[in-house]
């Protein structure tokens, strides 16, 4: 499936499901937001926001969010829900593919959060040039935690394989899975903070995640 047909897809599935998965924050949003916290962050730039369901809790707990995403439709609804929870004064919605770049200052975010963005259809070397630009976005000390599919989850190595450690699922997209090795070899630039393995419930199955922090020096 061409990257192009991937992203017809992500807008097919917003624009049918509007809450595709789930109306709930995620798990990891939660302890994003205590991490954040605790670490001073005011600043949070989110990548691939989706439909916005962790935007909103970052926005409403008080942080001042740019979140990205490459799907218009995505992008769409969030600008939608934001202004109907009126935190729009505190969300900066932009349409973005994230091959292209972050278009944002150095130094200019205190933390980047993702929920498994970098286990789509994208080639190691298209997820180590978002990790470099993450670590130039960043102020120094700042922070960033993302989460992937890893290679303890039930649908790794099934399906079409599409290259590397990717391969399509059942319902069409294509999901790159990571190792611990690879999560440490393109951590280079930071400092490891953890990586921990936790289960993520959002439809439509069951998936085995690393949850990755790391830190800008």
């Amino acid at each position: 499936m061409s990257e192009g047909e991937q992203r017809k897809q992500w807008n097919s599935t917003y624009t049918s499901k509007p809450n595709f998965f789930g109306a709930e924050p995620s798990d990891l949003a939660f302890r994003a937001v205590d991490i954040f916290r605790k670490n001073g962050c005011r600043k949070v730039l989110e990548l691939g926001c989706g439909q916005g369901r962790d935007t909103c809790l970052f926005a409403k707990e008080g942080f001042q969010v740019i979140a990205l995403d490459y799907s218009e439709s995505g992008i769409c609804q969030m600008r939608e829900r934001t202004k109907e929870m009126c935190l729009d004064g505190n969300v900066e919605c932009v349409c973005q593919d994230l091959r292209a770049g972050i278009p944002l200052p150095d130094g200019s975010v205190d933390a980047v959060y993702s929920h498994m963005l970098l286990t789509m259809e994208l080639w190691e070397k298209d997820i180590q040039f978002i990790l470099d630009e993450c670590r130039r976005v960043l102020r120094p000390g700042g922070l960033n935690l993302y989460s992937v599919r890893n290679d303890h989850d039930p649908h790794f190595g099934k399906g079409p394989h599409k290259g590397e450690d990717m391969w399509q699922n059942p319902i069409g997209f294509v999901v790159h899975y990571f190792s611990e090795d690879k999560i440490k070899r393109l951590s280079r630039g930071y400092d490891i903070v953890h990586v921990r393995e936790f289960d993520d419930p959002s439809p439509p199955f069951t998936k085995k995640l690393y949850e990755v922090l790391l830190r800008k020096p």
